[in-house]
């Protein structure tokens, strides 16, 4: 019997009423130079790391005003760096790279905001060590930090976002004995960083990766949480789950109200898919928006040696989540490719619905993974009725020798205003390892 929030594979690949399928010229660089310009892809580092732009769940764009902050993580000379720049989207001119700080590896990018004063505040740089933060100096300006602040222990996976009050908000994987956790903690505006409280727990002891993302409601009033929980097997990602809270982080709920006990788990978190038992394959997700209405959408997808699909889940009333395969909107064209995250989506000022996904063929033989891939490629799917139907065509200029993957779109953190959401992503190899030096091209470009 199929779980409640199952997805079955005739349910995923069915054909969506009303939908369109649209066959979009694949896109691509029509300029591909350093020059500037807002709306030309512009080249930001050929020193990234082999996880330049990841982790999806880490904001890593912040715009206010006519300035757009991006950071990253380069690698250079035996260090992993985190890096910041400056769009005049004015002017079209990009400001000099600064160095925000150090990160253990490639695991340590960062993830921005910024508060109602204009001060950016930056989390980043640990793989299973103190999360390091810093505010920068001068509202609305990336070239001087701060000192260095270090909270938490055994930390992974920032992502950031600041309340209506300028509270902070951060949450990080913490590794531990018995199961992991995600740790939730918060720093009220002028105050200092608070003790951390467990909010999720892994289902089972070992090595977990939430990829858990928030983001408050636009009246700022509710913050939302997507998260996913691995099964028995280490490595595979089995539950996408959702939670709330109305009183900044205290309490947690399911979308009906039902108040969870803290740490949340698979068993008490809101189901929103599942894989079904006995599979071998698991789950993706790390992405999570609001819209006008106050209703959350998911994004998910499989991974690895499965058929490549990913779908957006809406909540349309509590605990009734309308979940839509990505799949039949792809134009003819891109037969035989499937679409997976790392990926991001968000809603635009004008109210359409932007998804950001990686395109890829799927893999050759049972050796061969999707992650960094190189037939990986950036899609772009539209959506100008909340997801009903999509337009989709590729931000990549297509490369079957070098993979174009780690999407990462800006999304509202509390203070930022998303007008048009830039992206950025990683163009090269993922590296042998964490600890690899290698020299990937970072792409920001414009829908």
């Amino acid at each position: 019997m199929k779980e409640k929030g199952s997805l079955t594979r005739r349910e995923a690949l069915g054909v969506i009423a009303g939908a369109t399928l649209l066959d979009v010229a694949e896109g691509g660089f029509a300029d591909e130079s350093e020059s500037p310009g807002e709306n030309r892809p512009f080249l930001l580092s050929s020193s990234g790391c082999g996880r330049a732009t990841g982790y999806a769940e880490s904001n890593k764009i912040v715009t206010l005003g006519s300035h757009t902050h991006v950071a990253w993580l380069d690698s250079e000379n035996g260090k992993f760096l985190v890096k910041a720049r400056t769009l005049d989207r004015a002017s079209g001119q990009w400001s000099a790279t600064t160095t925000v700080g150090d990160a253990k590896d490639n695991h340590g990018g960062p993830a921005l905001t910024i508060d109602s004063k204009g001060f950016l505040h930056i989390a980043y740089g640990p793989h299973h060590h103190p999360m390091q933060y810093r505010r920068s100096m001068r509202p609305n300006d990336v070239s001087r930090w701060g000192d260095e602040e270090r909270v938490d222990t055994r930390a992974t996976y920032p992502t950031l976002v600041c309340g209506a009050d300028d509270t902070l908000y951060l949450t990080c994987r913490v590794s531990r004995p018995g199961p992991w956790h995600v740790h939730l903690l918060r720093k009220p505006a002028g105050g200092e960083w608070g003790k951390p409280t467990a909010i999720l727990e892994a289902s089972a002891s070992g090595y977990s990766h939430f990829q858990e993302a928030m983001t408050f409601s636009p009246d700022g009033k509710t913050l939302h949480l997507s998260c996913r929980f691995h099964g028995g097997r280490p490595r595979r990602g089995h539950t996408v789950s959702y939670l709330r809270s109305t009183d900044g982080g205290d309490t947690w709920t399911r979308s009906d109200g039902a108040v969870v006990a803290l740490p949340a788990t698979a068993a008490t978190a809101e189901p929103v898919a599942r894989a079904a038992e006995g599979v071998g394959y698991g789950l993706r997700c790390g992405a999570i928006a609001v819209d006008a209405r106050g209703r959350p959408l998911l994004l998910h997808s499989y991974y690895d040696d499965v058929p490549i699909e990913a779908w957006v889940s809406r909540l349309d009333a509590p605990g009734k989540w309308t979940t839509r395969s990505l799949l039949p909107h792809l134009p003819p064209s891109w037969k035989g490719h499937g679409l997976t995250l790392p990926g991001g989506l968000c809603y635009d000022a004008a109210g359409r619905l932007l998804v950001v996904l990686t395109r890829i063929r799927p893999p050759d033989g049972a050796d061969e993974t999707v992650w960094g891939h190189p037939s990986s490629e950036i899609a772009l799917l539209v959506s100008q009725d909340g997801g009903e139907r999509f337009e989709a065509r590729l931000l990549s200029k297509p490369d079957e020798t070098r993979p174009h993957w780690l999407p990462s779109i800006e999304r509202p953190t509390g203070h930022n205003r998303v007008s048009t959401p830039g992206i950025i992503f990683t163009d090269g190899t993922r590296g042998e390892n964490n600890r690899q030096v290698v020299a990937n091209r970072v792409w920001w470009v414009l829908p």
